[in-house]
Order: C-alpha cells, then sequence, then structure tokens
C-alpha cells in the first residue's frame, strides 16, 4: 500500500503550451494530481486531525472549512472565533499548509446593532 501511495505521490511533472511553445518540464512536489479519485479521501485523511474547540463548530466540504462560535455577546464570539482561529492557523504551520485569506470572511448574524469585533487570519484582519 506504502509504495502504491507513493508511486502516486511523487515523480510528477508538468509544463505549459502556449501557442506551439512548451516550457520546460518542472517537477511537482505538493498536493495530489488534480481531478483524481483518490486525492479527496487522501485530503480528508490529511486533514482528520483539524483542531476542534468544544464552542464552536467545524463544518468542511472538499477544501473549504467553516467554523461557528455562538454567543449572546458578539465580543466573546469573536474571541471564541478568534481563538479557534489560532489553533487552526497553529495546525496549518504544522502541516505546512496555508489558508487563502483572501477568500476568507467573518460574517455576523446579529440581532444588535452592535457591531462583531472582526478576528484576524495571519495577522490579517477579516
Amino acid at each position: 500500500m506504502y509504495r502504491i501511495l507513493q508511486s502516486y505521490l511523487t515523480n510528477r511533472y508538468f509544463r505549459t503550451k502556449y501557442r506551439e511553445a512548451y516550457s520546460s518540464l518542472r517537477q511537482i512536489l505538493p498536493g495530489v494530481p488534480q481531478g483524481s479519485v483518490l486525492g479527496p479521501l487522501l485530503y480528508l485523511i490529511y486533514t482528520a486531525d483539524l483542531p476542534t474547540l468544544a464552542n464552536s463548530t467545524t463544518a468542511t466540504f472538499a477544501n473549504d472549512t467553516a467554523i461557528l462560535t455562538l454567543h449572546e455577546d458578539s465580543t466573546m464570539a469573536a474571541h471564541r472565533l478568534q481563538m479557534h482561529l489560532n489553533k487552526i492557523q497553529s495546525w496549518l504551520k504544522t502541516w505546512r499548509m496555508k489558508a487563502n485569506e483572501a477568500k476568507s470572511v467573518q460574517v455576523t448574524f446579529t440581532l444588535n446593532k452592535m457591531t462583531c469585533p472582526p478576528v484576524k487570519l495571519n495577522r490579517q484582519t477579516r
């Protein structure tokens, strides 16, 4: 099984074509082949230990992740969310993965007119 997975993930190359010209071959080091059947399963195994917290809910679909925190006080909800994001940031660093800050947003649902304090992902306000 190890050798099958190793052959699936190593010695992969790509090149680009523009009109009639081809680039030189470049080795692909991280990731799995795009569109592969095994790719999503390997991703789920790789991310199975994504940090969770008791006072928040984590939902994933493919490589998208949503974190939900609830509290009557929007400051406390933002604090809980920030704690969870800090754990995930540490986990991402450990496993050499990166979050796409440009695609990350904080959405607040509230009946209060007070604004919810912003949270940060990799030192960038969401």
